[in-house]
């Protein structure tokens, strides 16, 4: 790690204590916002339900909080060392940790033989699009649980890219765990964790296996934690059927508030089945680029998620700079960028006008989250269009145009 990184990282984490310590009320400001916290990764609700936890009673009673019981545990122990609340050293330390380890490990990747392109961004440009992106720093200062799954996930993604598959496949449970749609990124890590070897049915098997068992014991440990499985409807029950309805940047909530209860389930199996029914094609497409079908995967999940926000982009983005050689071929990125900026301006202002000023109605809110969803599909389709390209004739002249007969 050079200087420079070195610098990148010591300025976050100056950035993220002066503004802790001079803006105090901005973590709950900013976890009151819908557009960077959901029901699923609310600071809040993790603190109510740890309440619930340490007097003995089941989290998940309340009907408030639906996250894993991981995140319990884990501030549990750090209620050990002093209070956890959302302006504390205790959990600005921990959100900061997780923001650094993030940005080392996509240096990480950066640099991996998995990753071996000769003109890629230097070290201290990837961490620095992680670091200083505001979207992660929004995210990090209102506390949302998505800074530590998402640290999770990319730590998963480091180790497969050095053959550390154990540790690959544990750090992918925990993420999976703790945030259920990173599930849809096992196809292509099966690929990743076996891209070294011969990629025979054992070897897949091998993987898959010591996965499930990962999950399983994670599974178990939610169990004793909570003394029954009644966590599993709260938490990814309460993702895969929406049962927590409020305003996101999502394109679920808005149909589901017009919608008569008699065809909420068929409409919430052909939401979750979008989803997913693109894992597998993108992953046999993009088979020679497992790490860029992760990213393409993780675009797509961004999109059409039950309850997304914004520390989803800054995930996606990152994970994006990463490609660099792919830049060159991208056409509409200005356009994109353009679309969701003015998405991301517009949201909280339109939010405000309905909820609070009662001069406008839930069609402001919902009509820039479909801007917003346009953003997101034309980046994540023009990205997928231009690592095809590269694919296809090495995109030595971007200019040219590819038609297929």
């Amino acid at each position: 790690m050079d200087w420079r990184t070195c610098a990148a990282i010591v300025a976050a984490v100056i950035l993220r204590q002066v503004l802790s310590f001079l803006f105090p009320s901005l973590h709950s400001i900013l976890g009151q916002h819908v557009e960077v916290t959901t029901t699923m990764t609310s600071f809040k609700q993790m603190k109510e339900g740890l309440h619930l936890y340490e007097i003995g009673l089941s989290p998940y009673d309340g009907g408030v909080y639906h996250q894993a019981p991981i995140f319990l545990l884990l501030f549990k122990v750090a209620g050990k060392f002093g209070p956890t609340s959302p302006d504390s050293f205790i959990t600005n330390v921990l959100y900061t940790f997780a923001d650094i380890i993030t940005a080392y490990f996509l240096c990480a990747i950066s640099k991996s033989p998995k990753l071996a392109k000769t003109n890629q961004l230097p070290d201290w440009v990837v961490a620095a699009i992680y670091l200083f992106n505001p979207l992660v720093v929004a995210t990090n200062i209102s506390r949302s649980t998505a800074v530590l799954s998402n640290a999770a996930m990319v730590g998963s993604i480091a180790y497969a890219c050095y053959n550390k598959n154990i540790l690959s496949v544990i750090f992918l449970a925990v993420a999976s765990h703790a945030n259920f749609y990173t599930i849809y990124l096992v196809p292509p890590f099966l690929l990743l964790w076996t891209s070294t070897t011969n990629t025979s049915t054992a070897s897949v098997t091998k993987y898959l296996f010591l996965y499930i068992m990962a999950s399983g014991g994670l599974a178990s440990i939610g169990y004793f934690m909570t003394g029954s499985w009644q966590y599993l409807s709260a938490t990814y029950g309460s993702l895969l059927f929406f049962k927590d309805l409020v305003p996101n940047m999502g394109l679920w909530w808005y149909f589901f508030m017009e919608m008569f209860a008699f065809f909420r389930p068929l409409f919430t199996y052909i939401f979750q089945l979008y989803s997913l029914i693109y894992v597998l094609p993108i992953t046999f497409r993009l088979h020679n680029y497992p790490l860029m079908a992760i990213t393409c995967i993780v675009g797509i999940t961004t999109i059409s998620k039950s309850y997304p926000e914004i520390g989803d982009l800054g995930m996606y983005i990152s994970l994006l700079s990463l490609f660099r050689f792919i830049f060159p071929n991208v056409r509409y990125a200005l356009l994109a960028a353009l679309v969701i900026l003015h998405s991301l301006v517009l949201a909280p202002n339109f939010y405000h006008l309905w909820i609070y000023l009662g001069s406008g109605n839930a069609n402001f809110i919902y009509a820039i989250t479909l801007v917003y969803a346009i953003g997101m599909t034309l980046i994540v389709t023009d990205t997928l269009r231009a690592a095809l390209r590269i694919e296809f004739d090495g995109g030595e002249d971007p200019s040219k145009s590819v038609i297929q007969i």
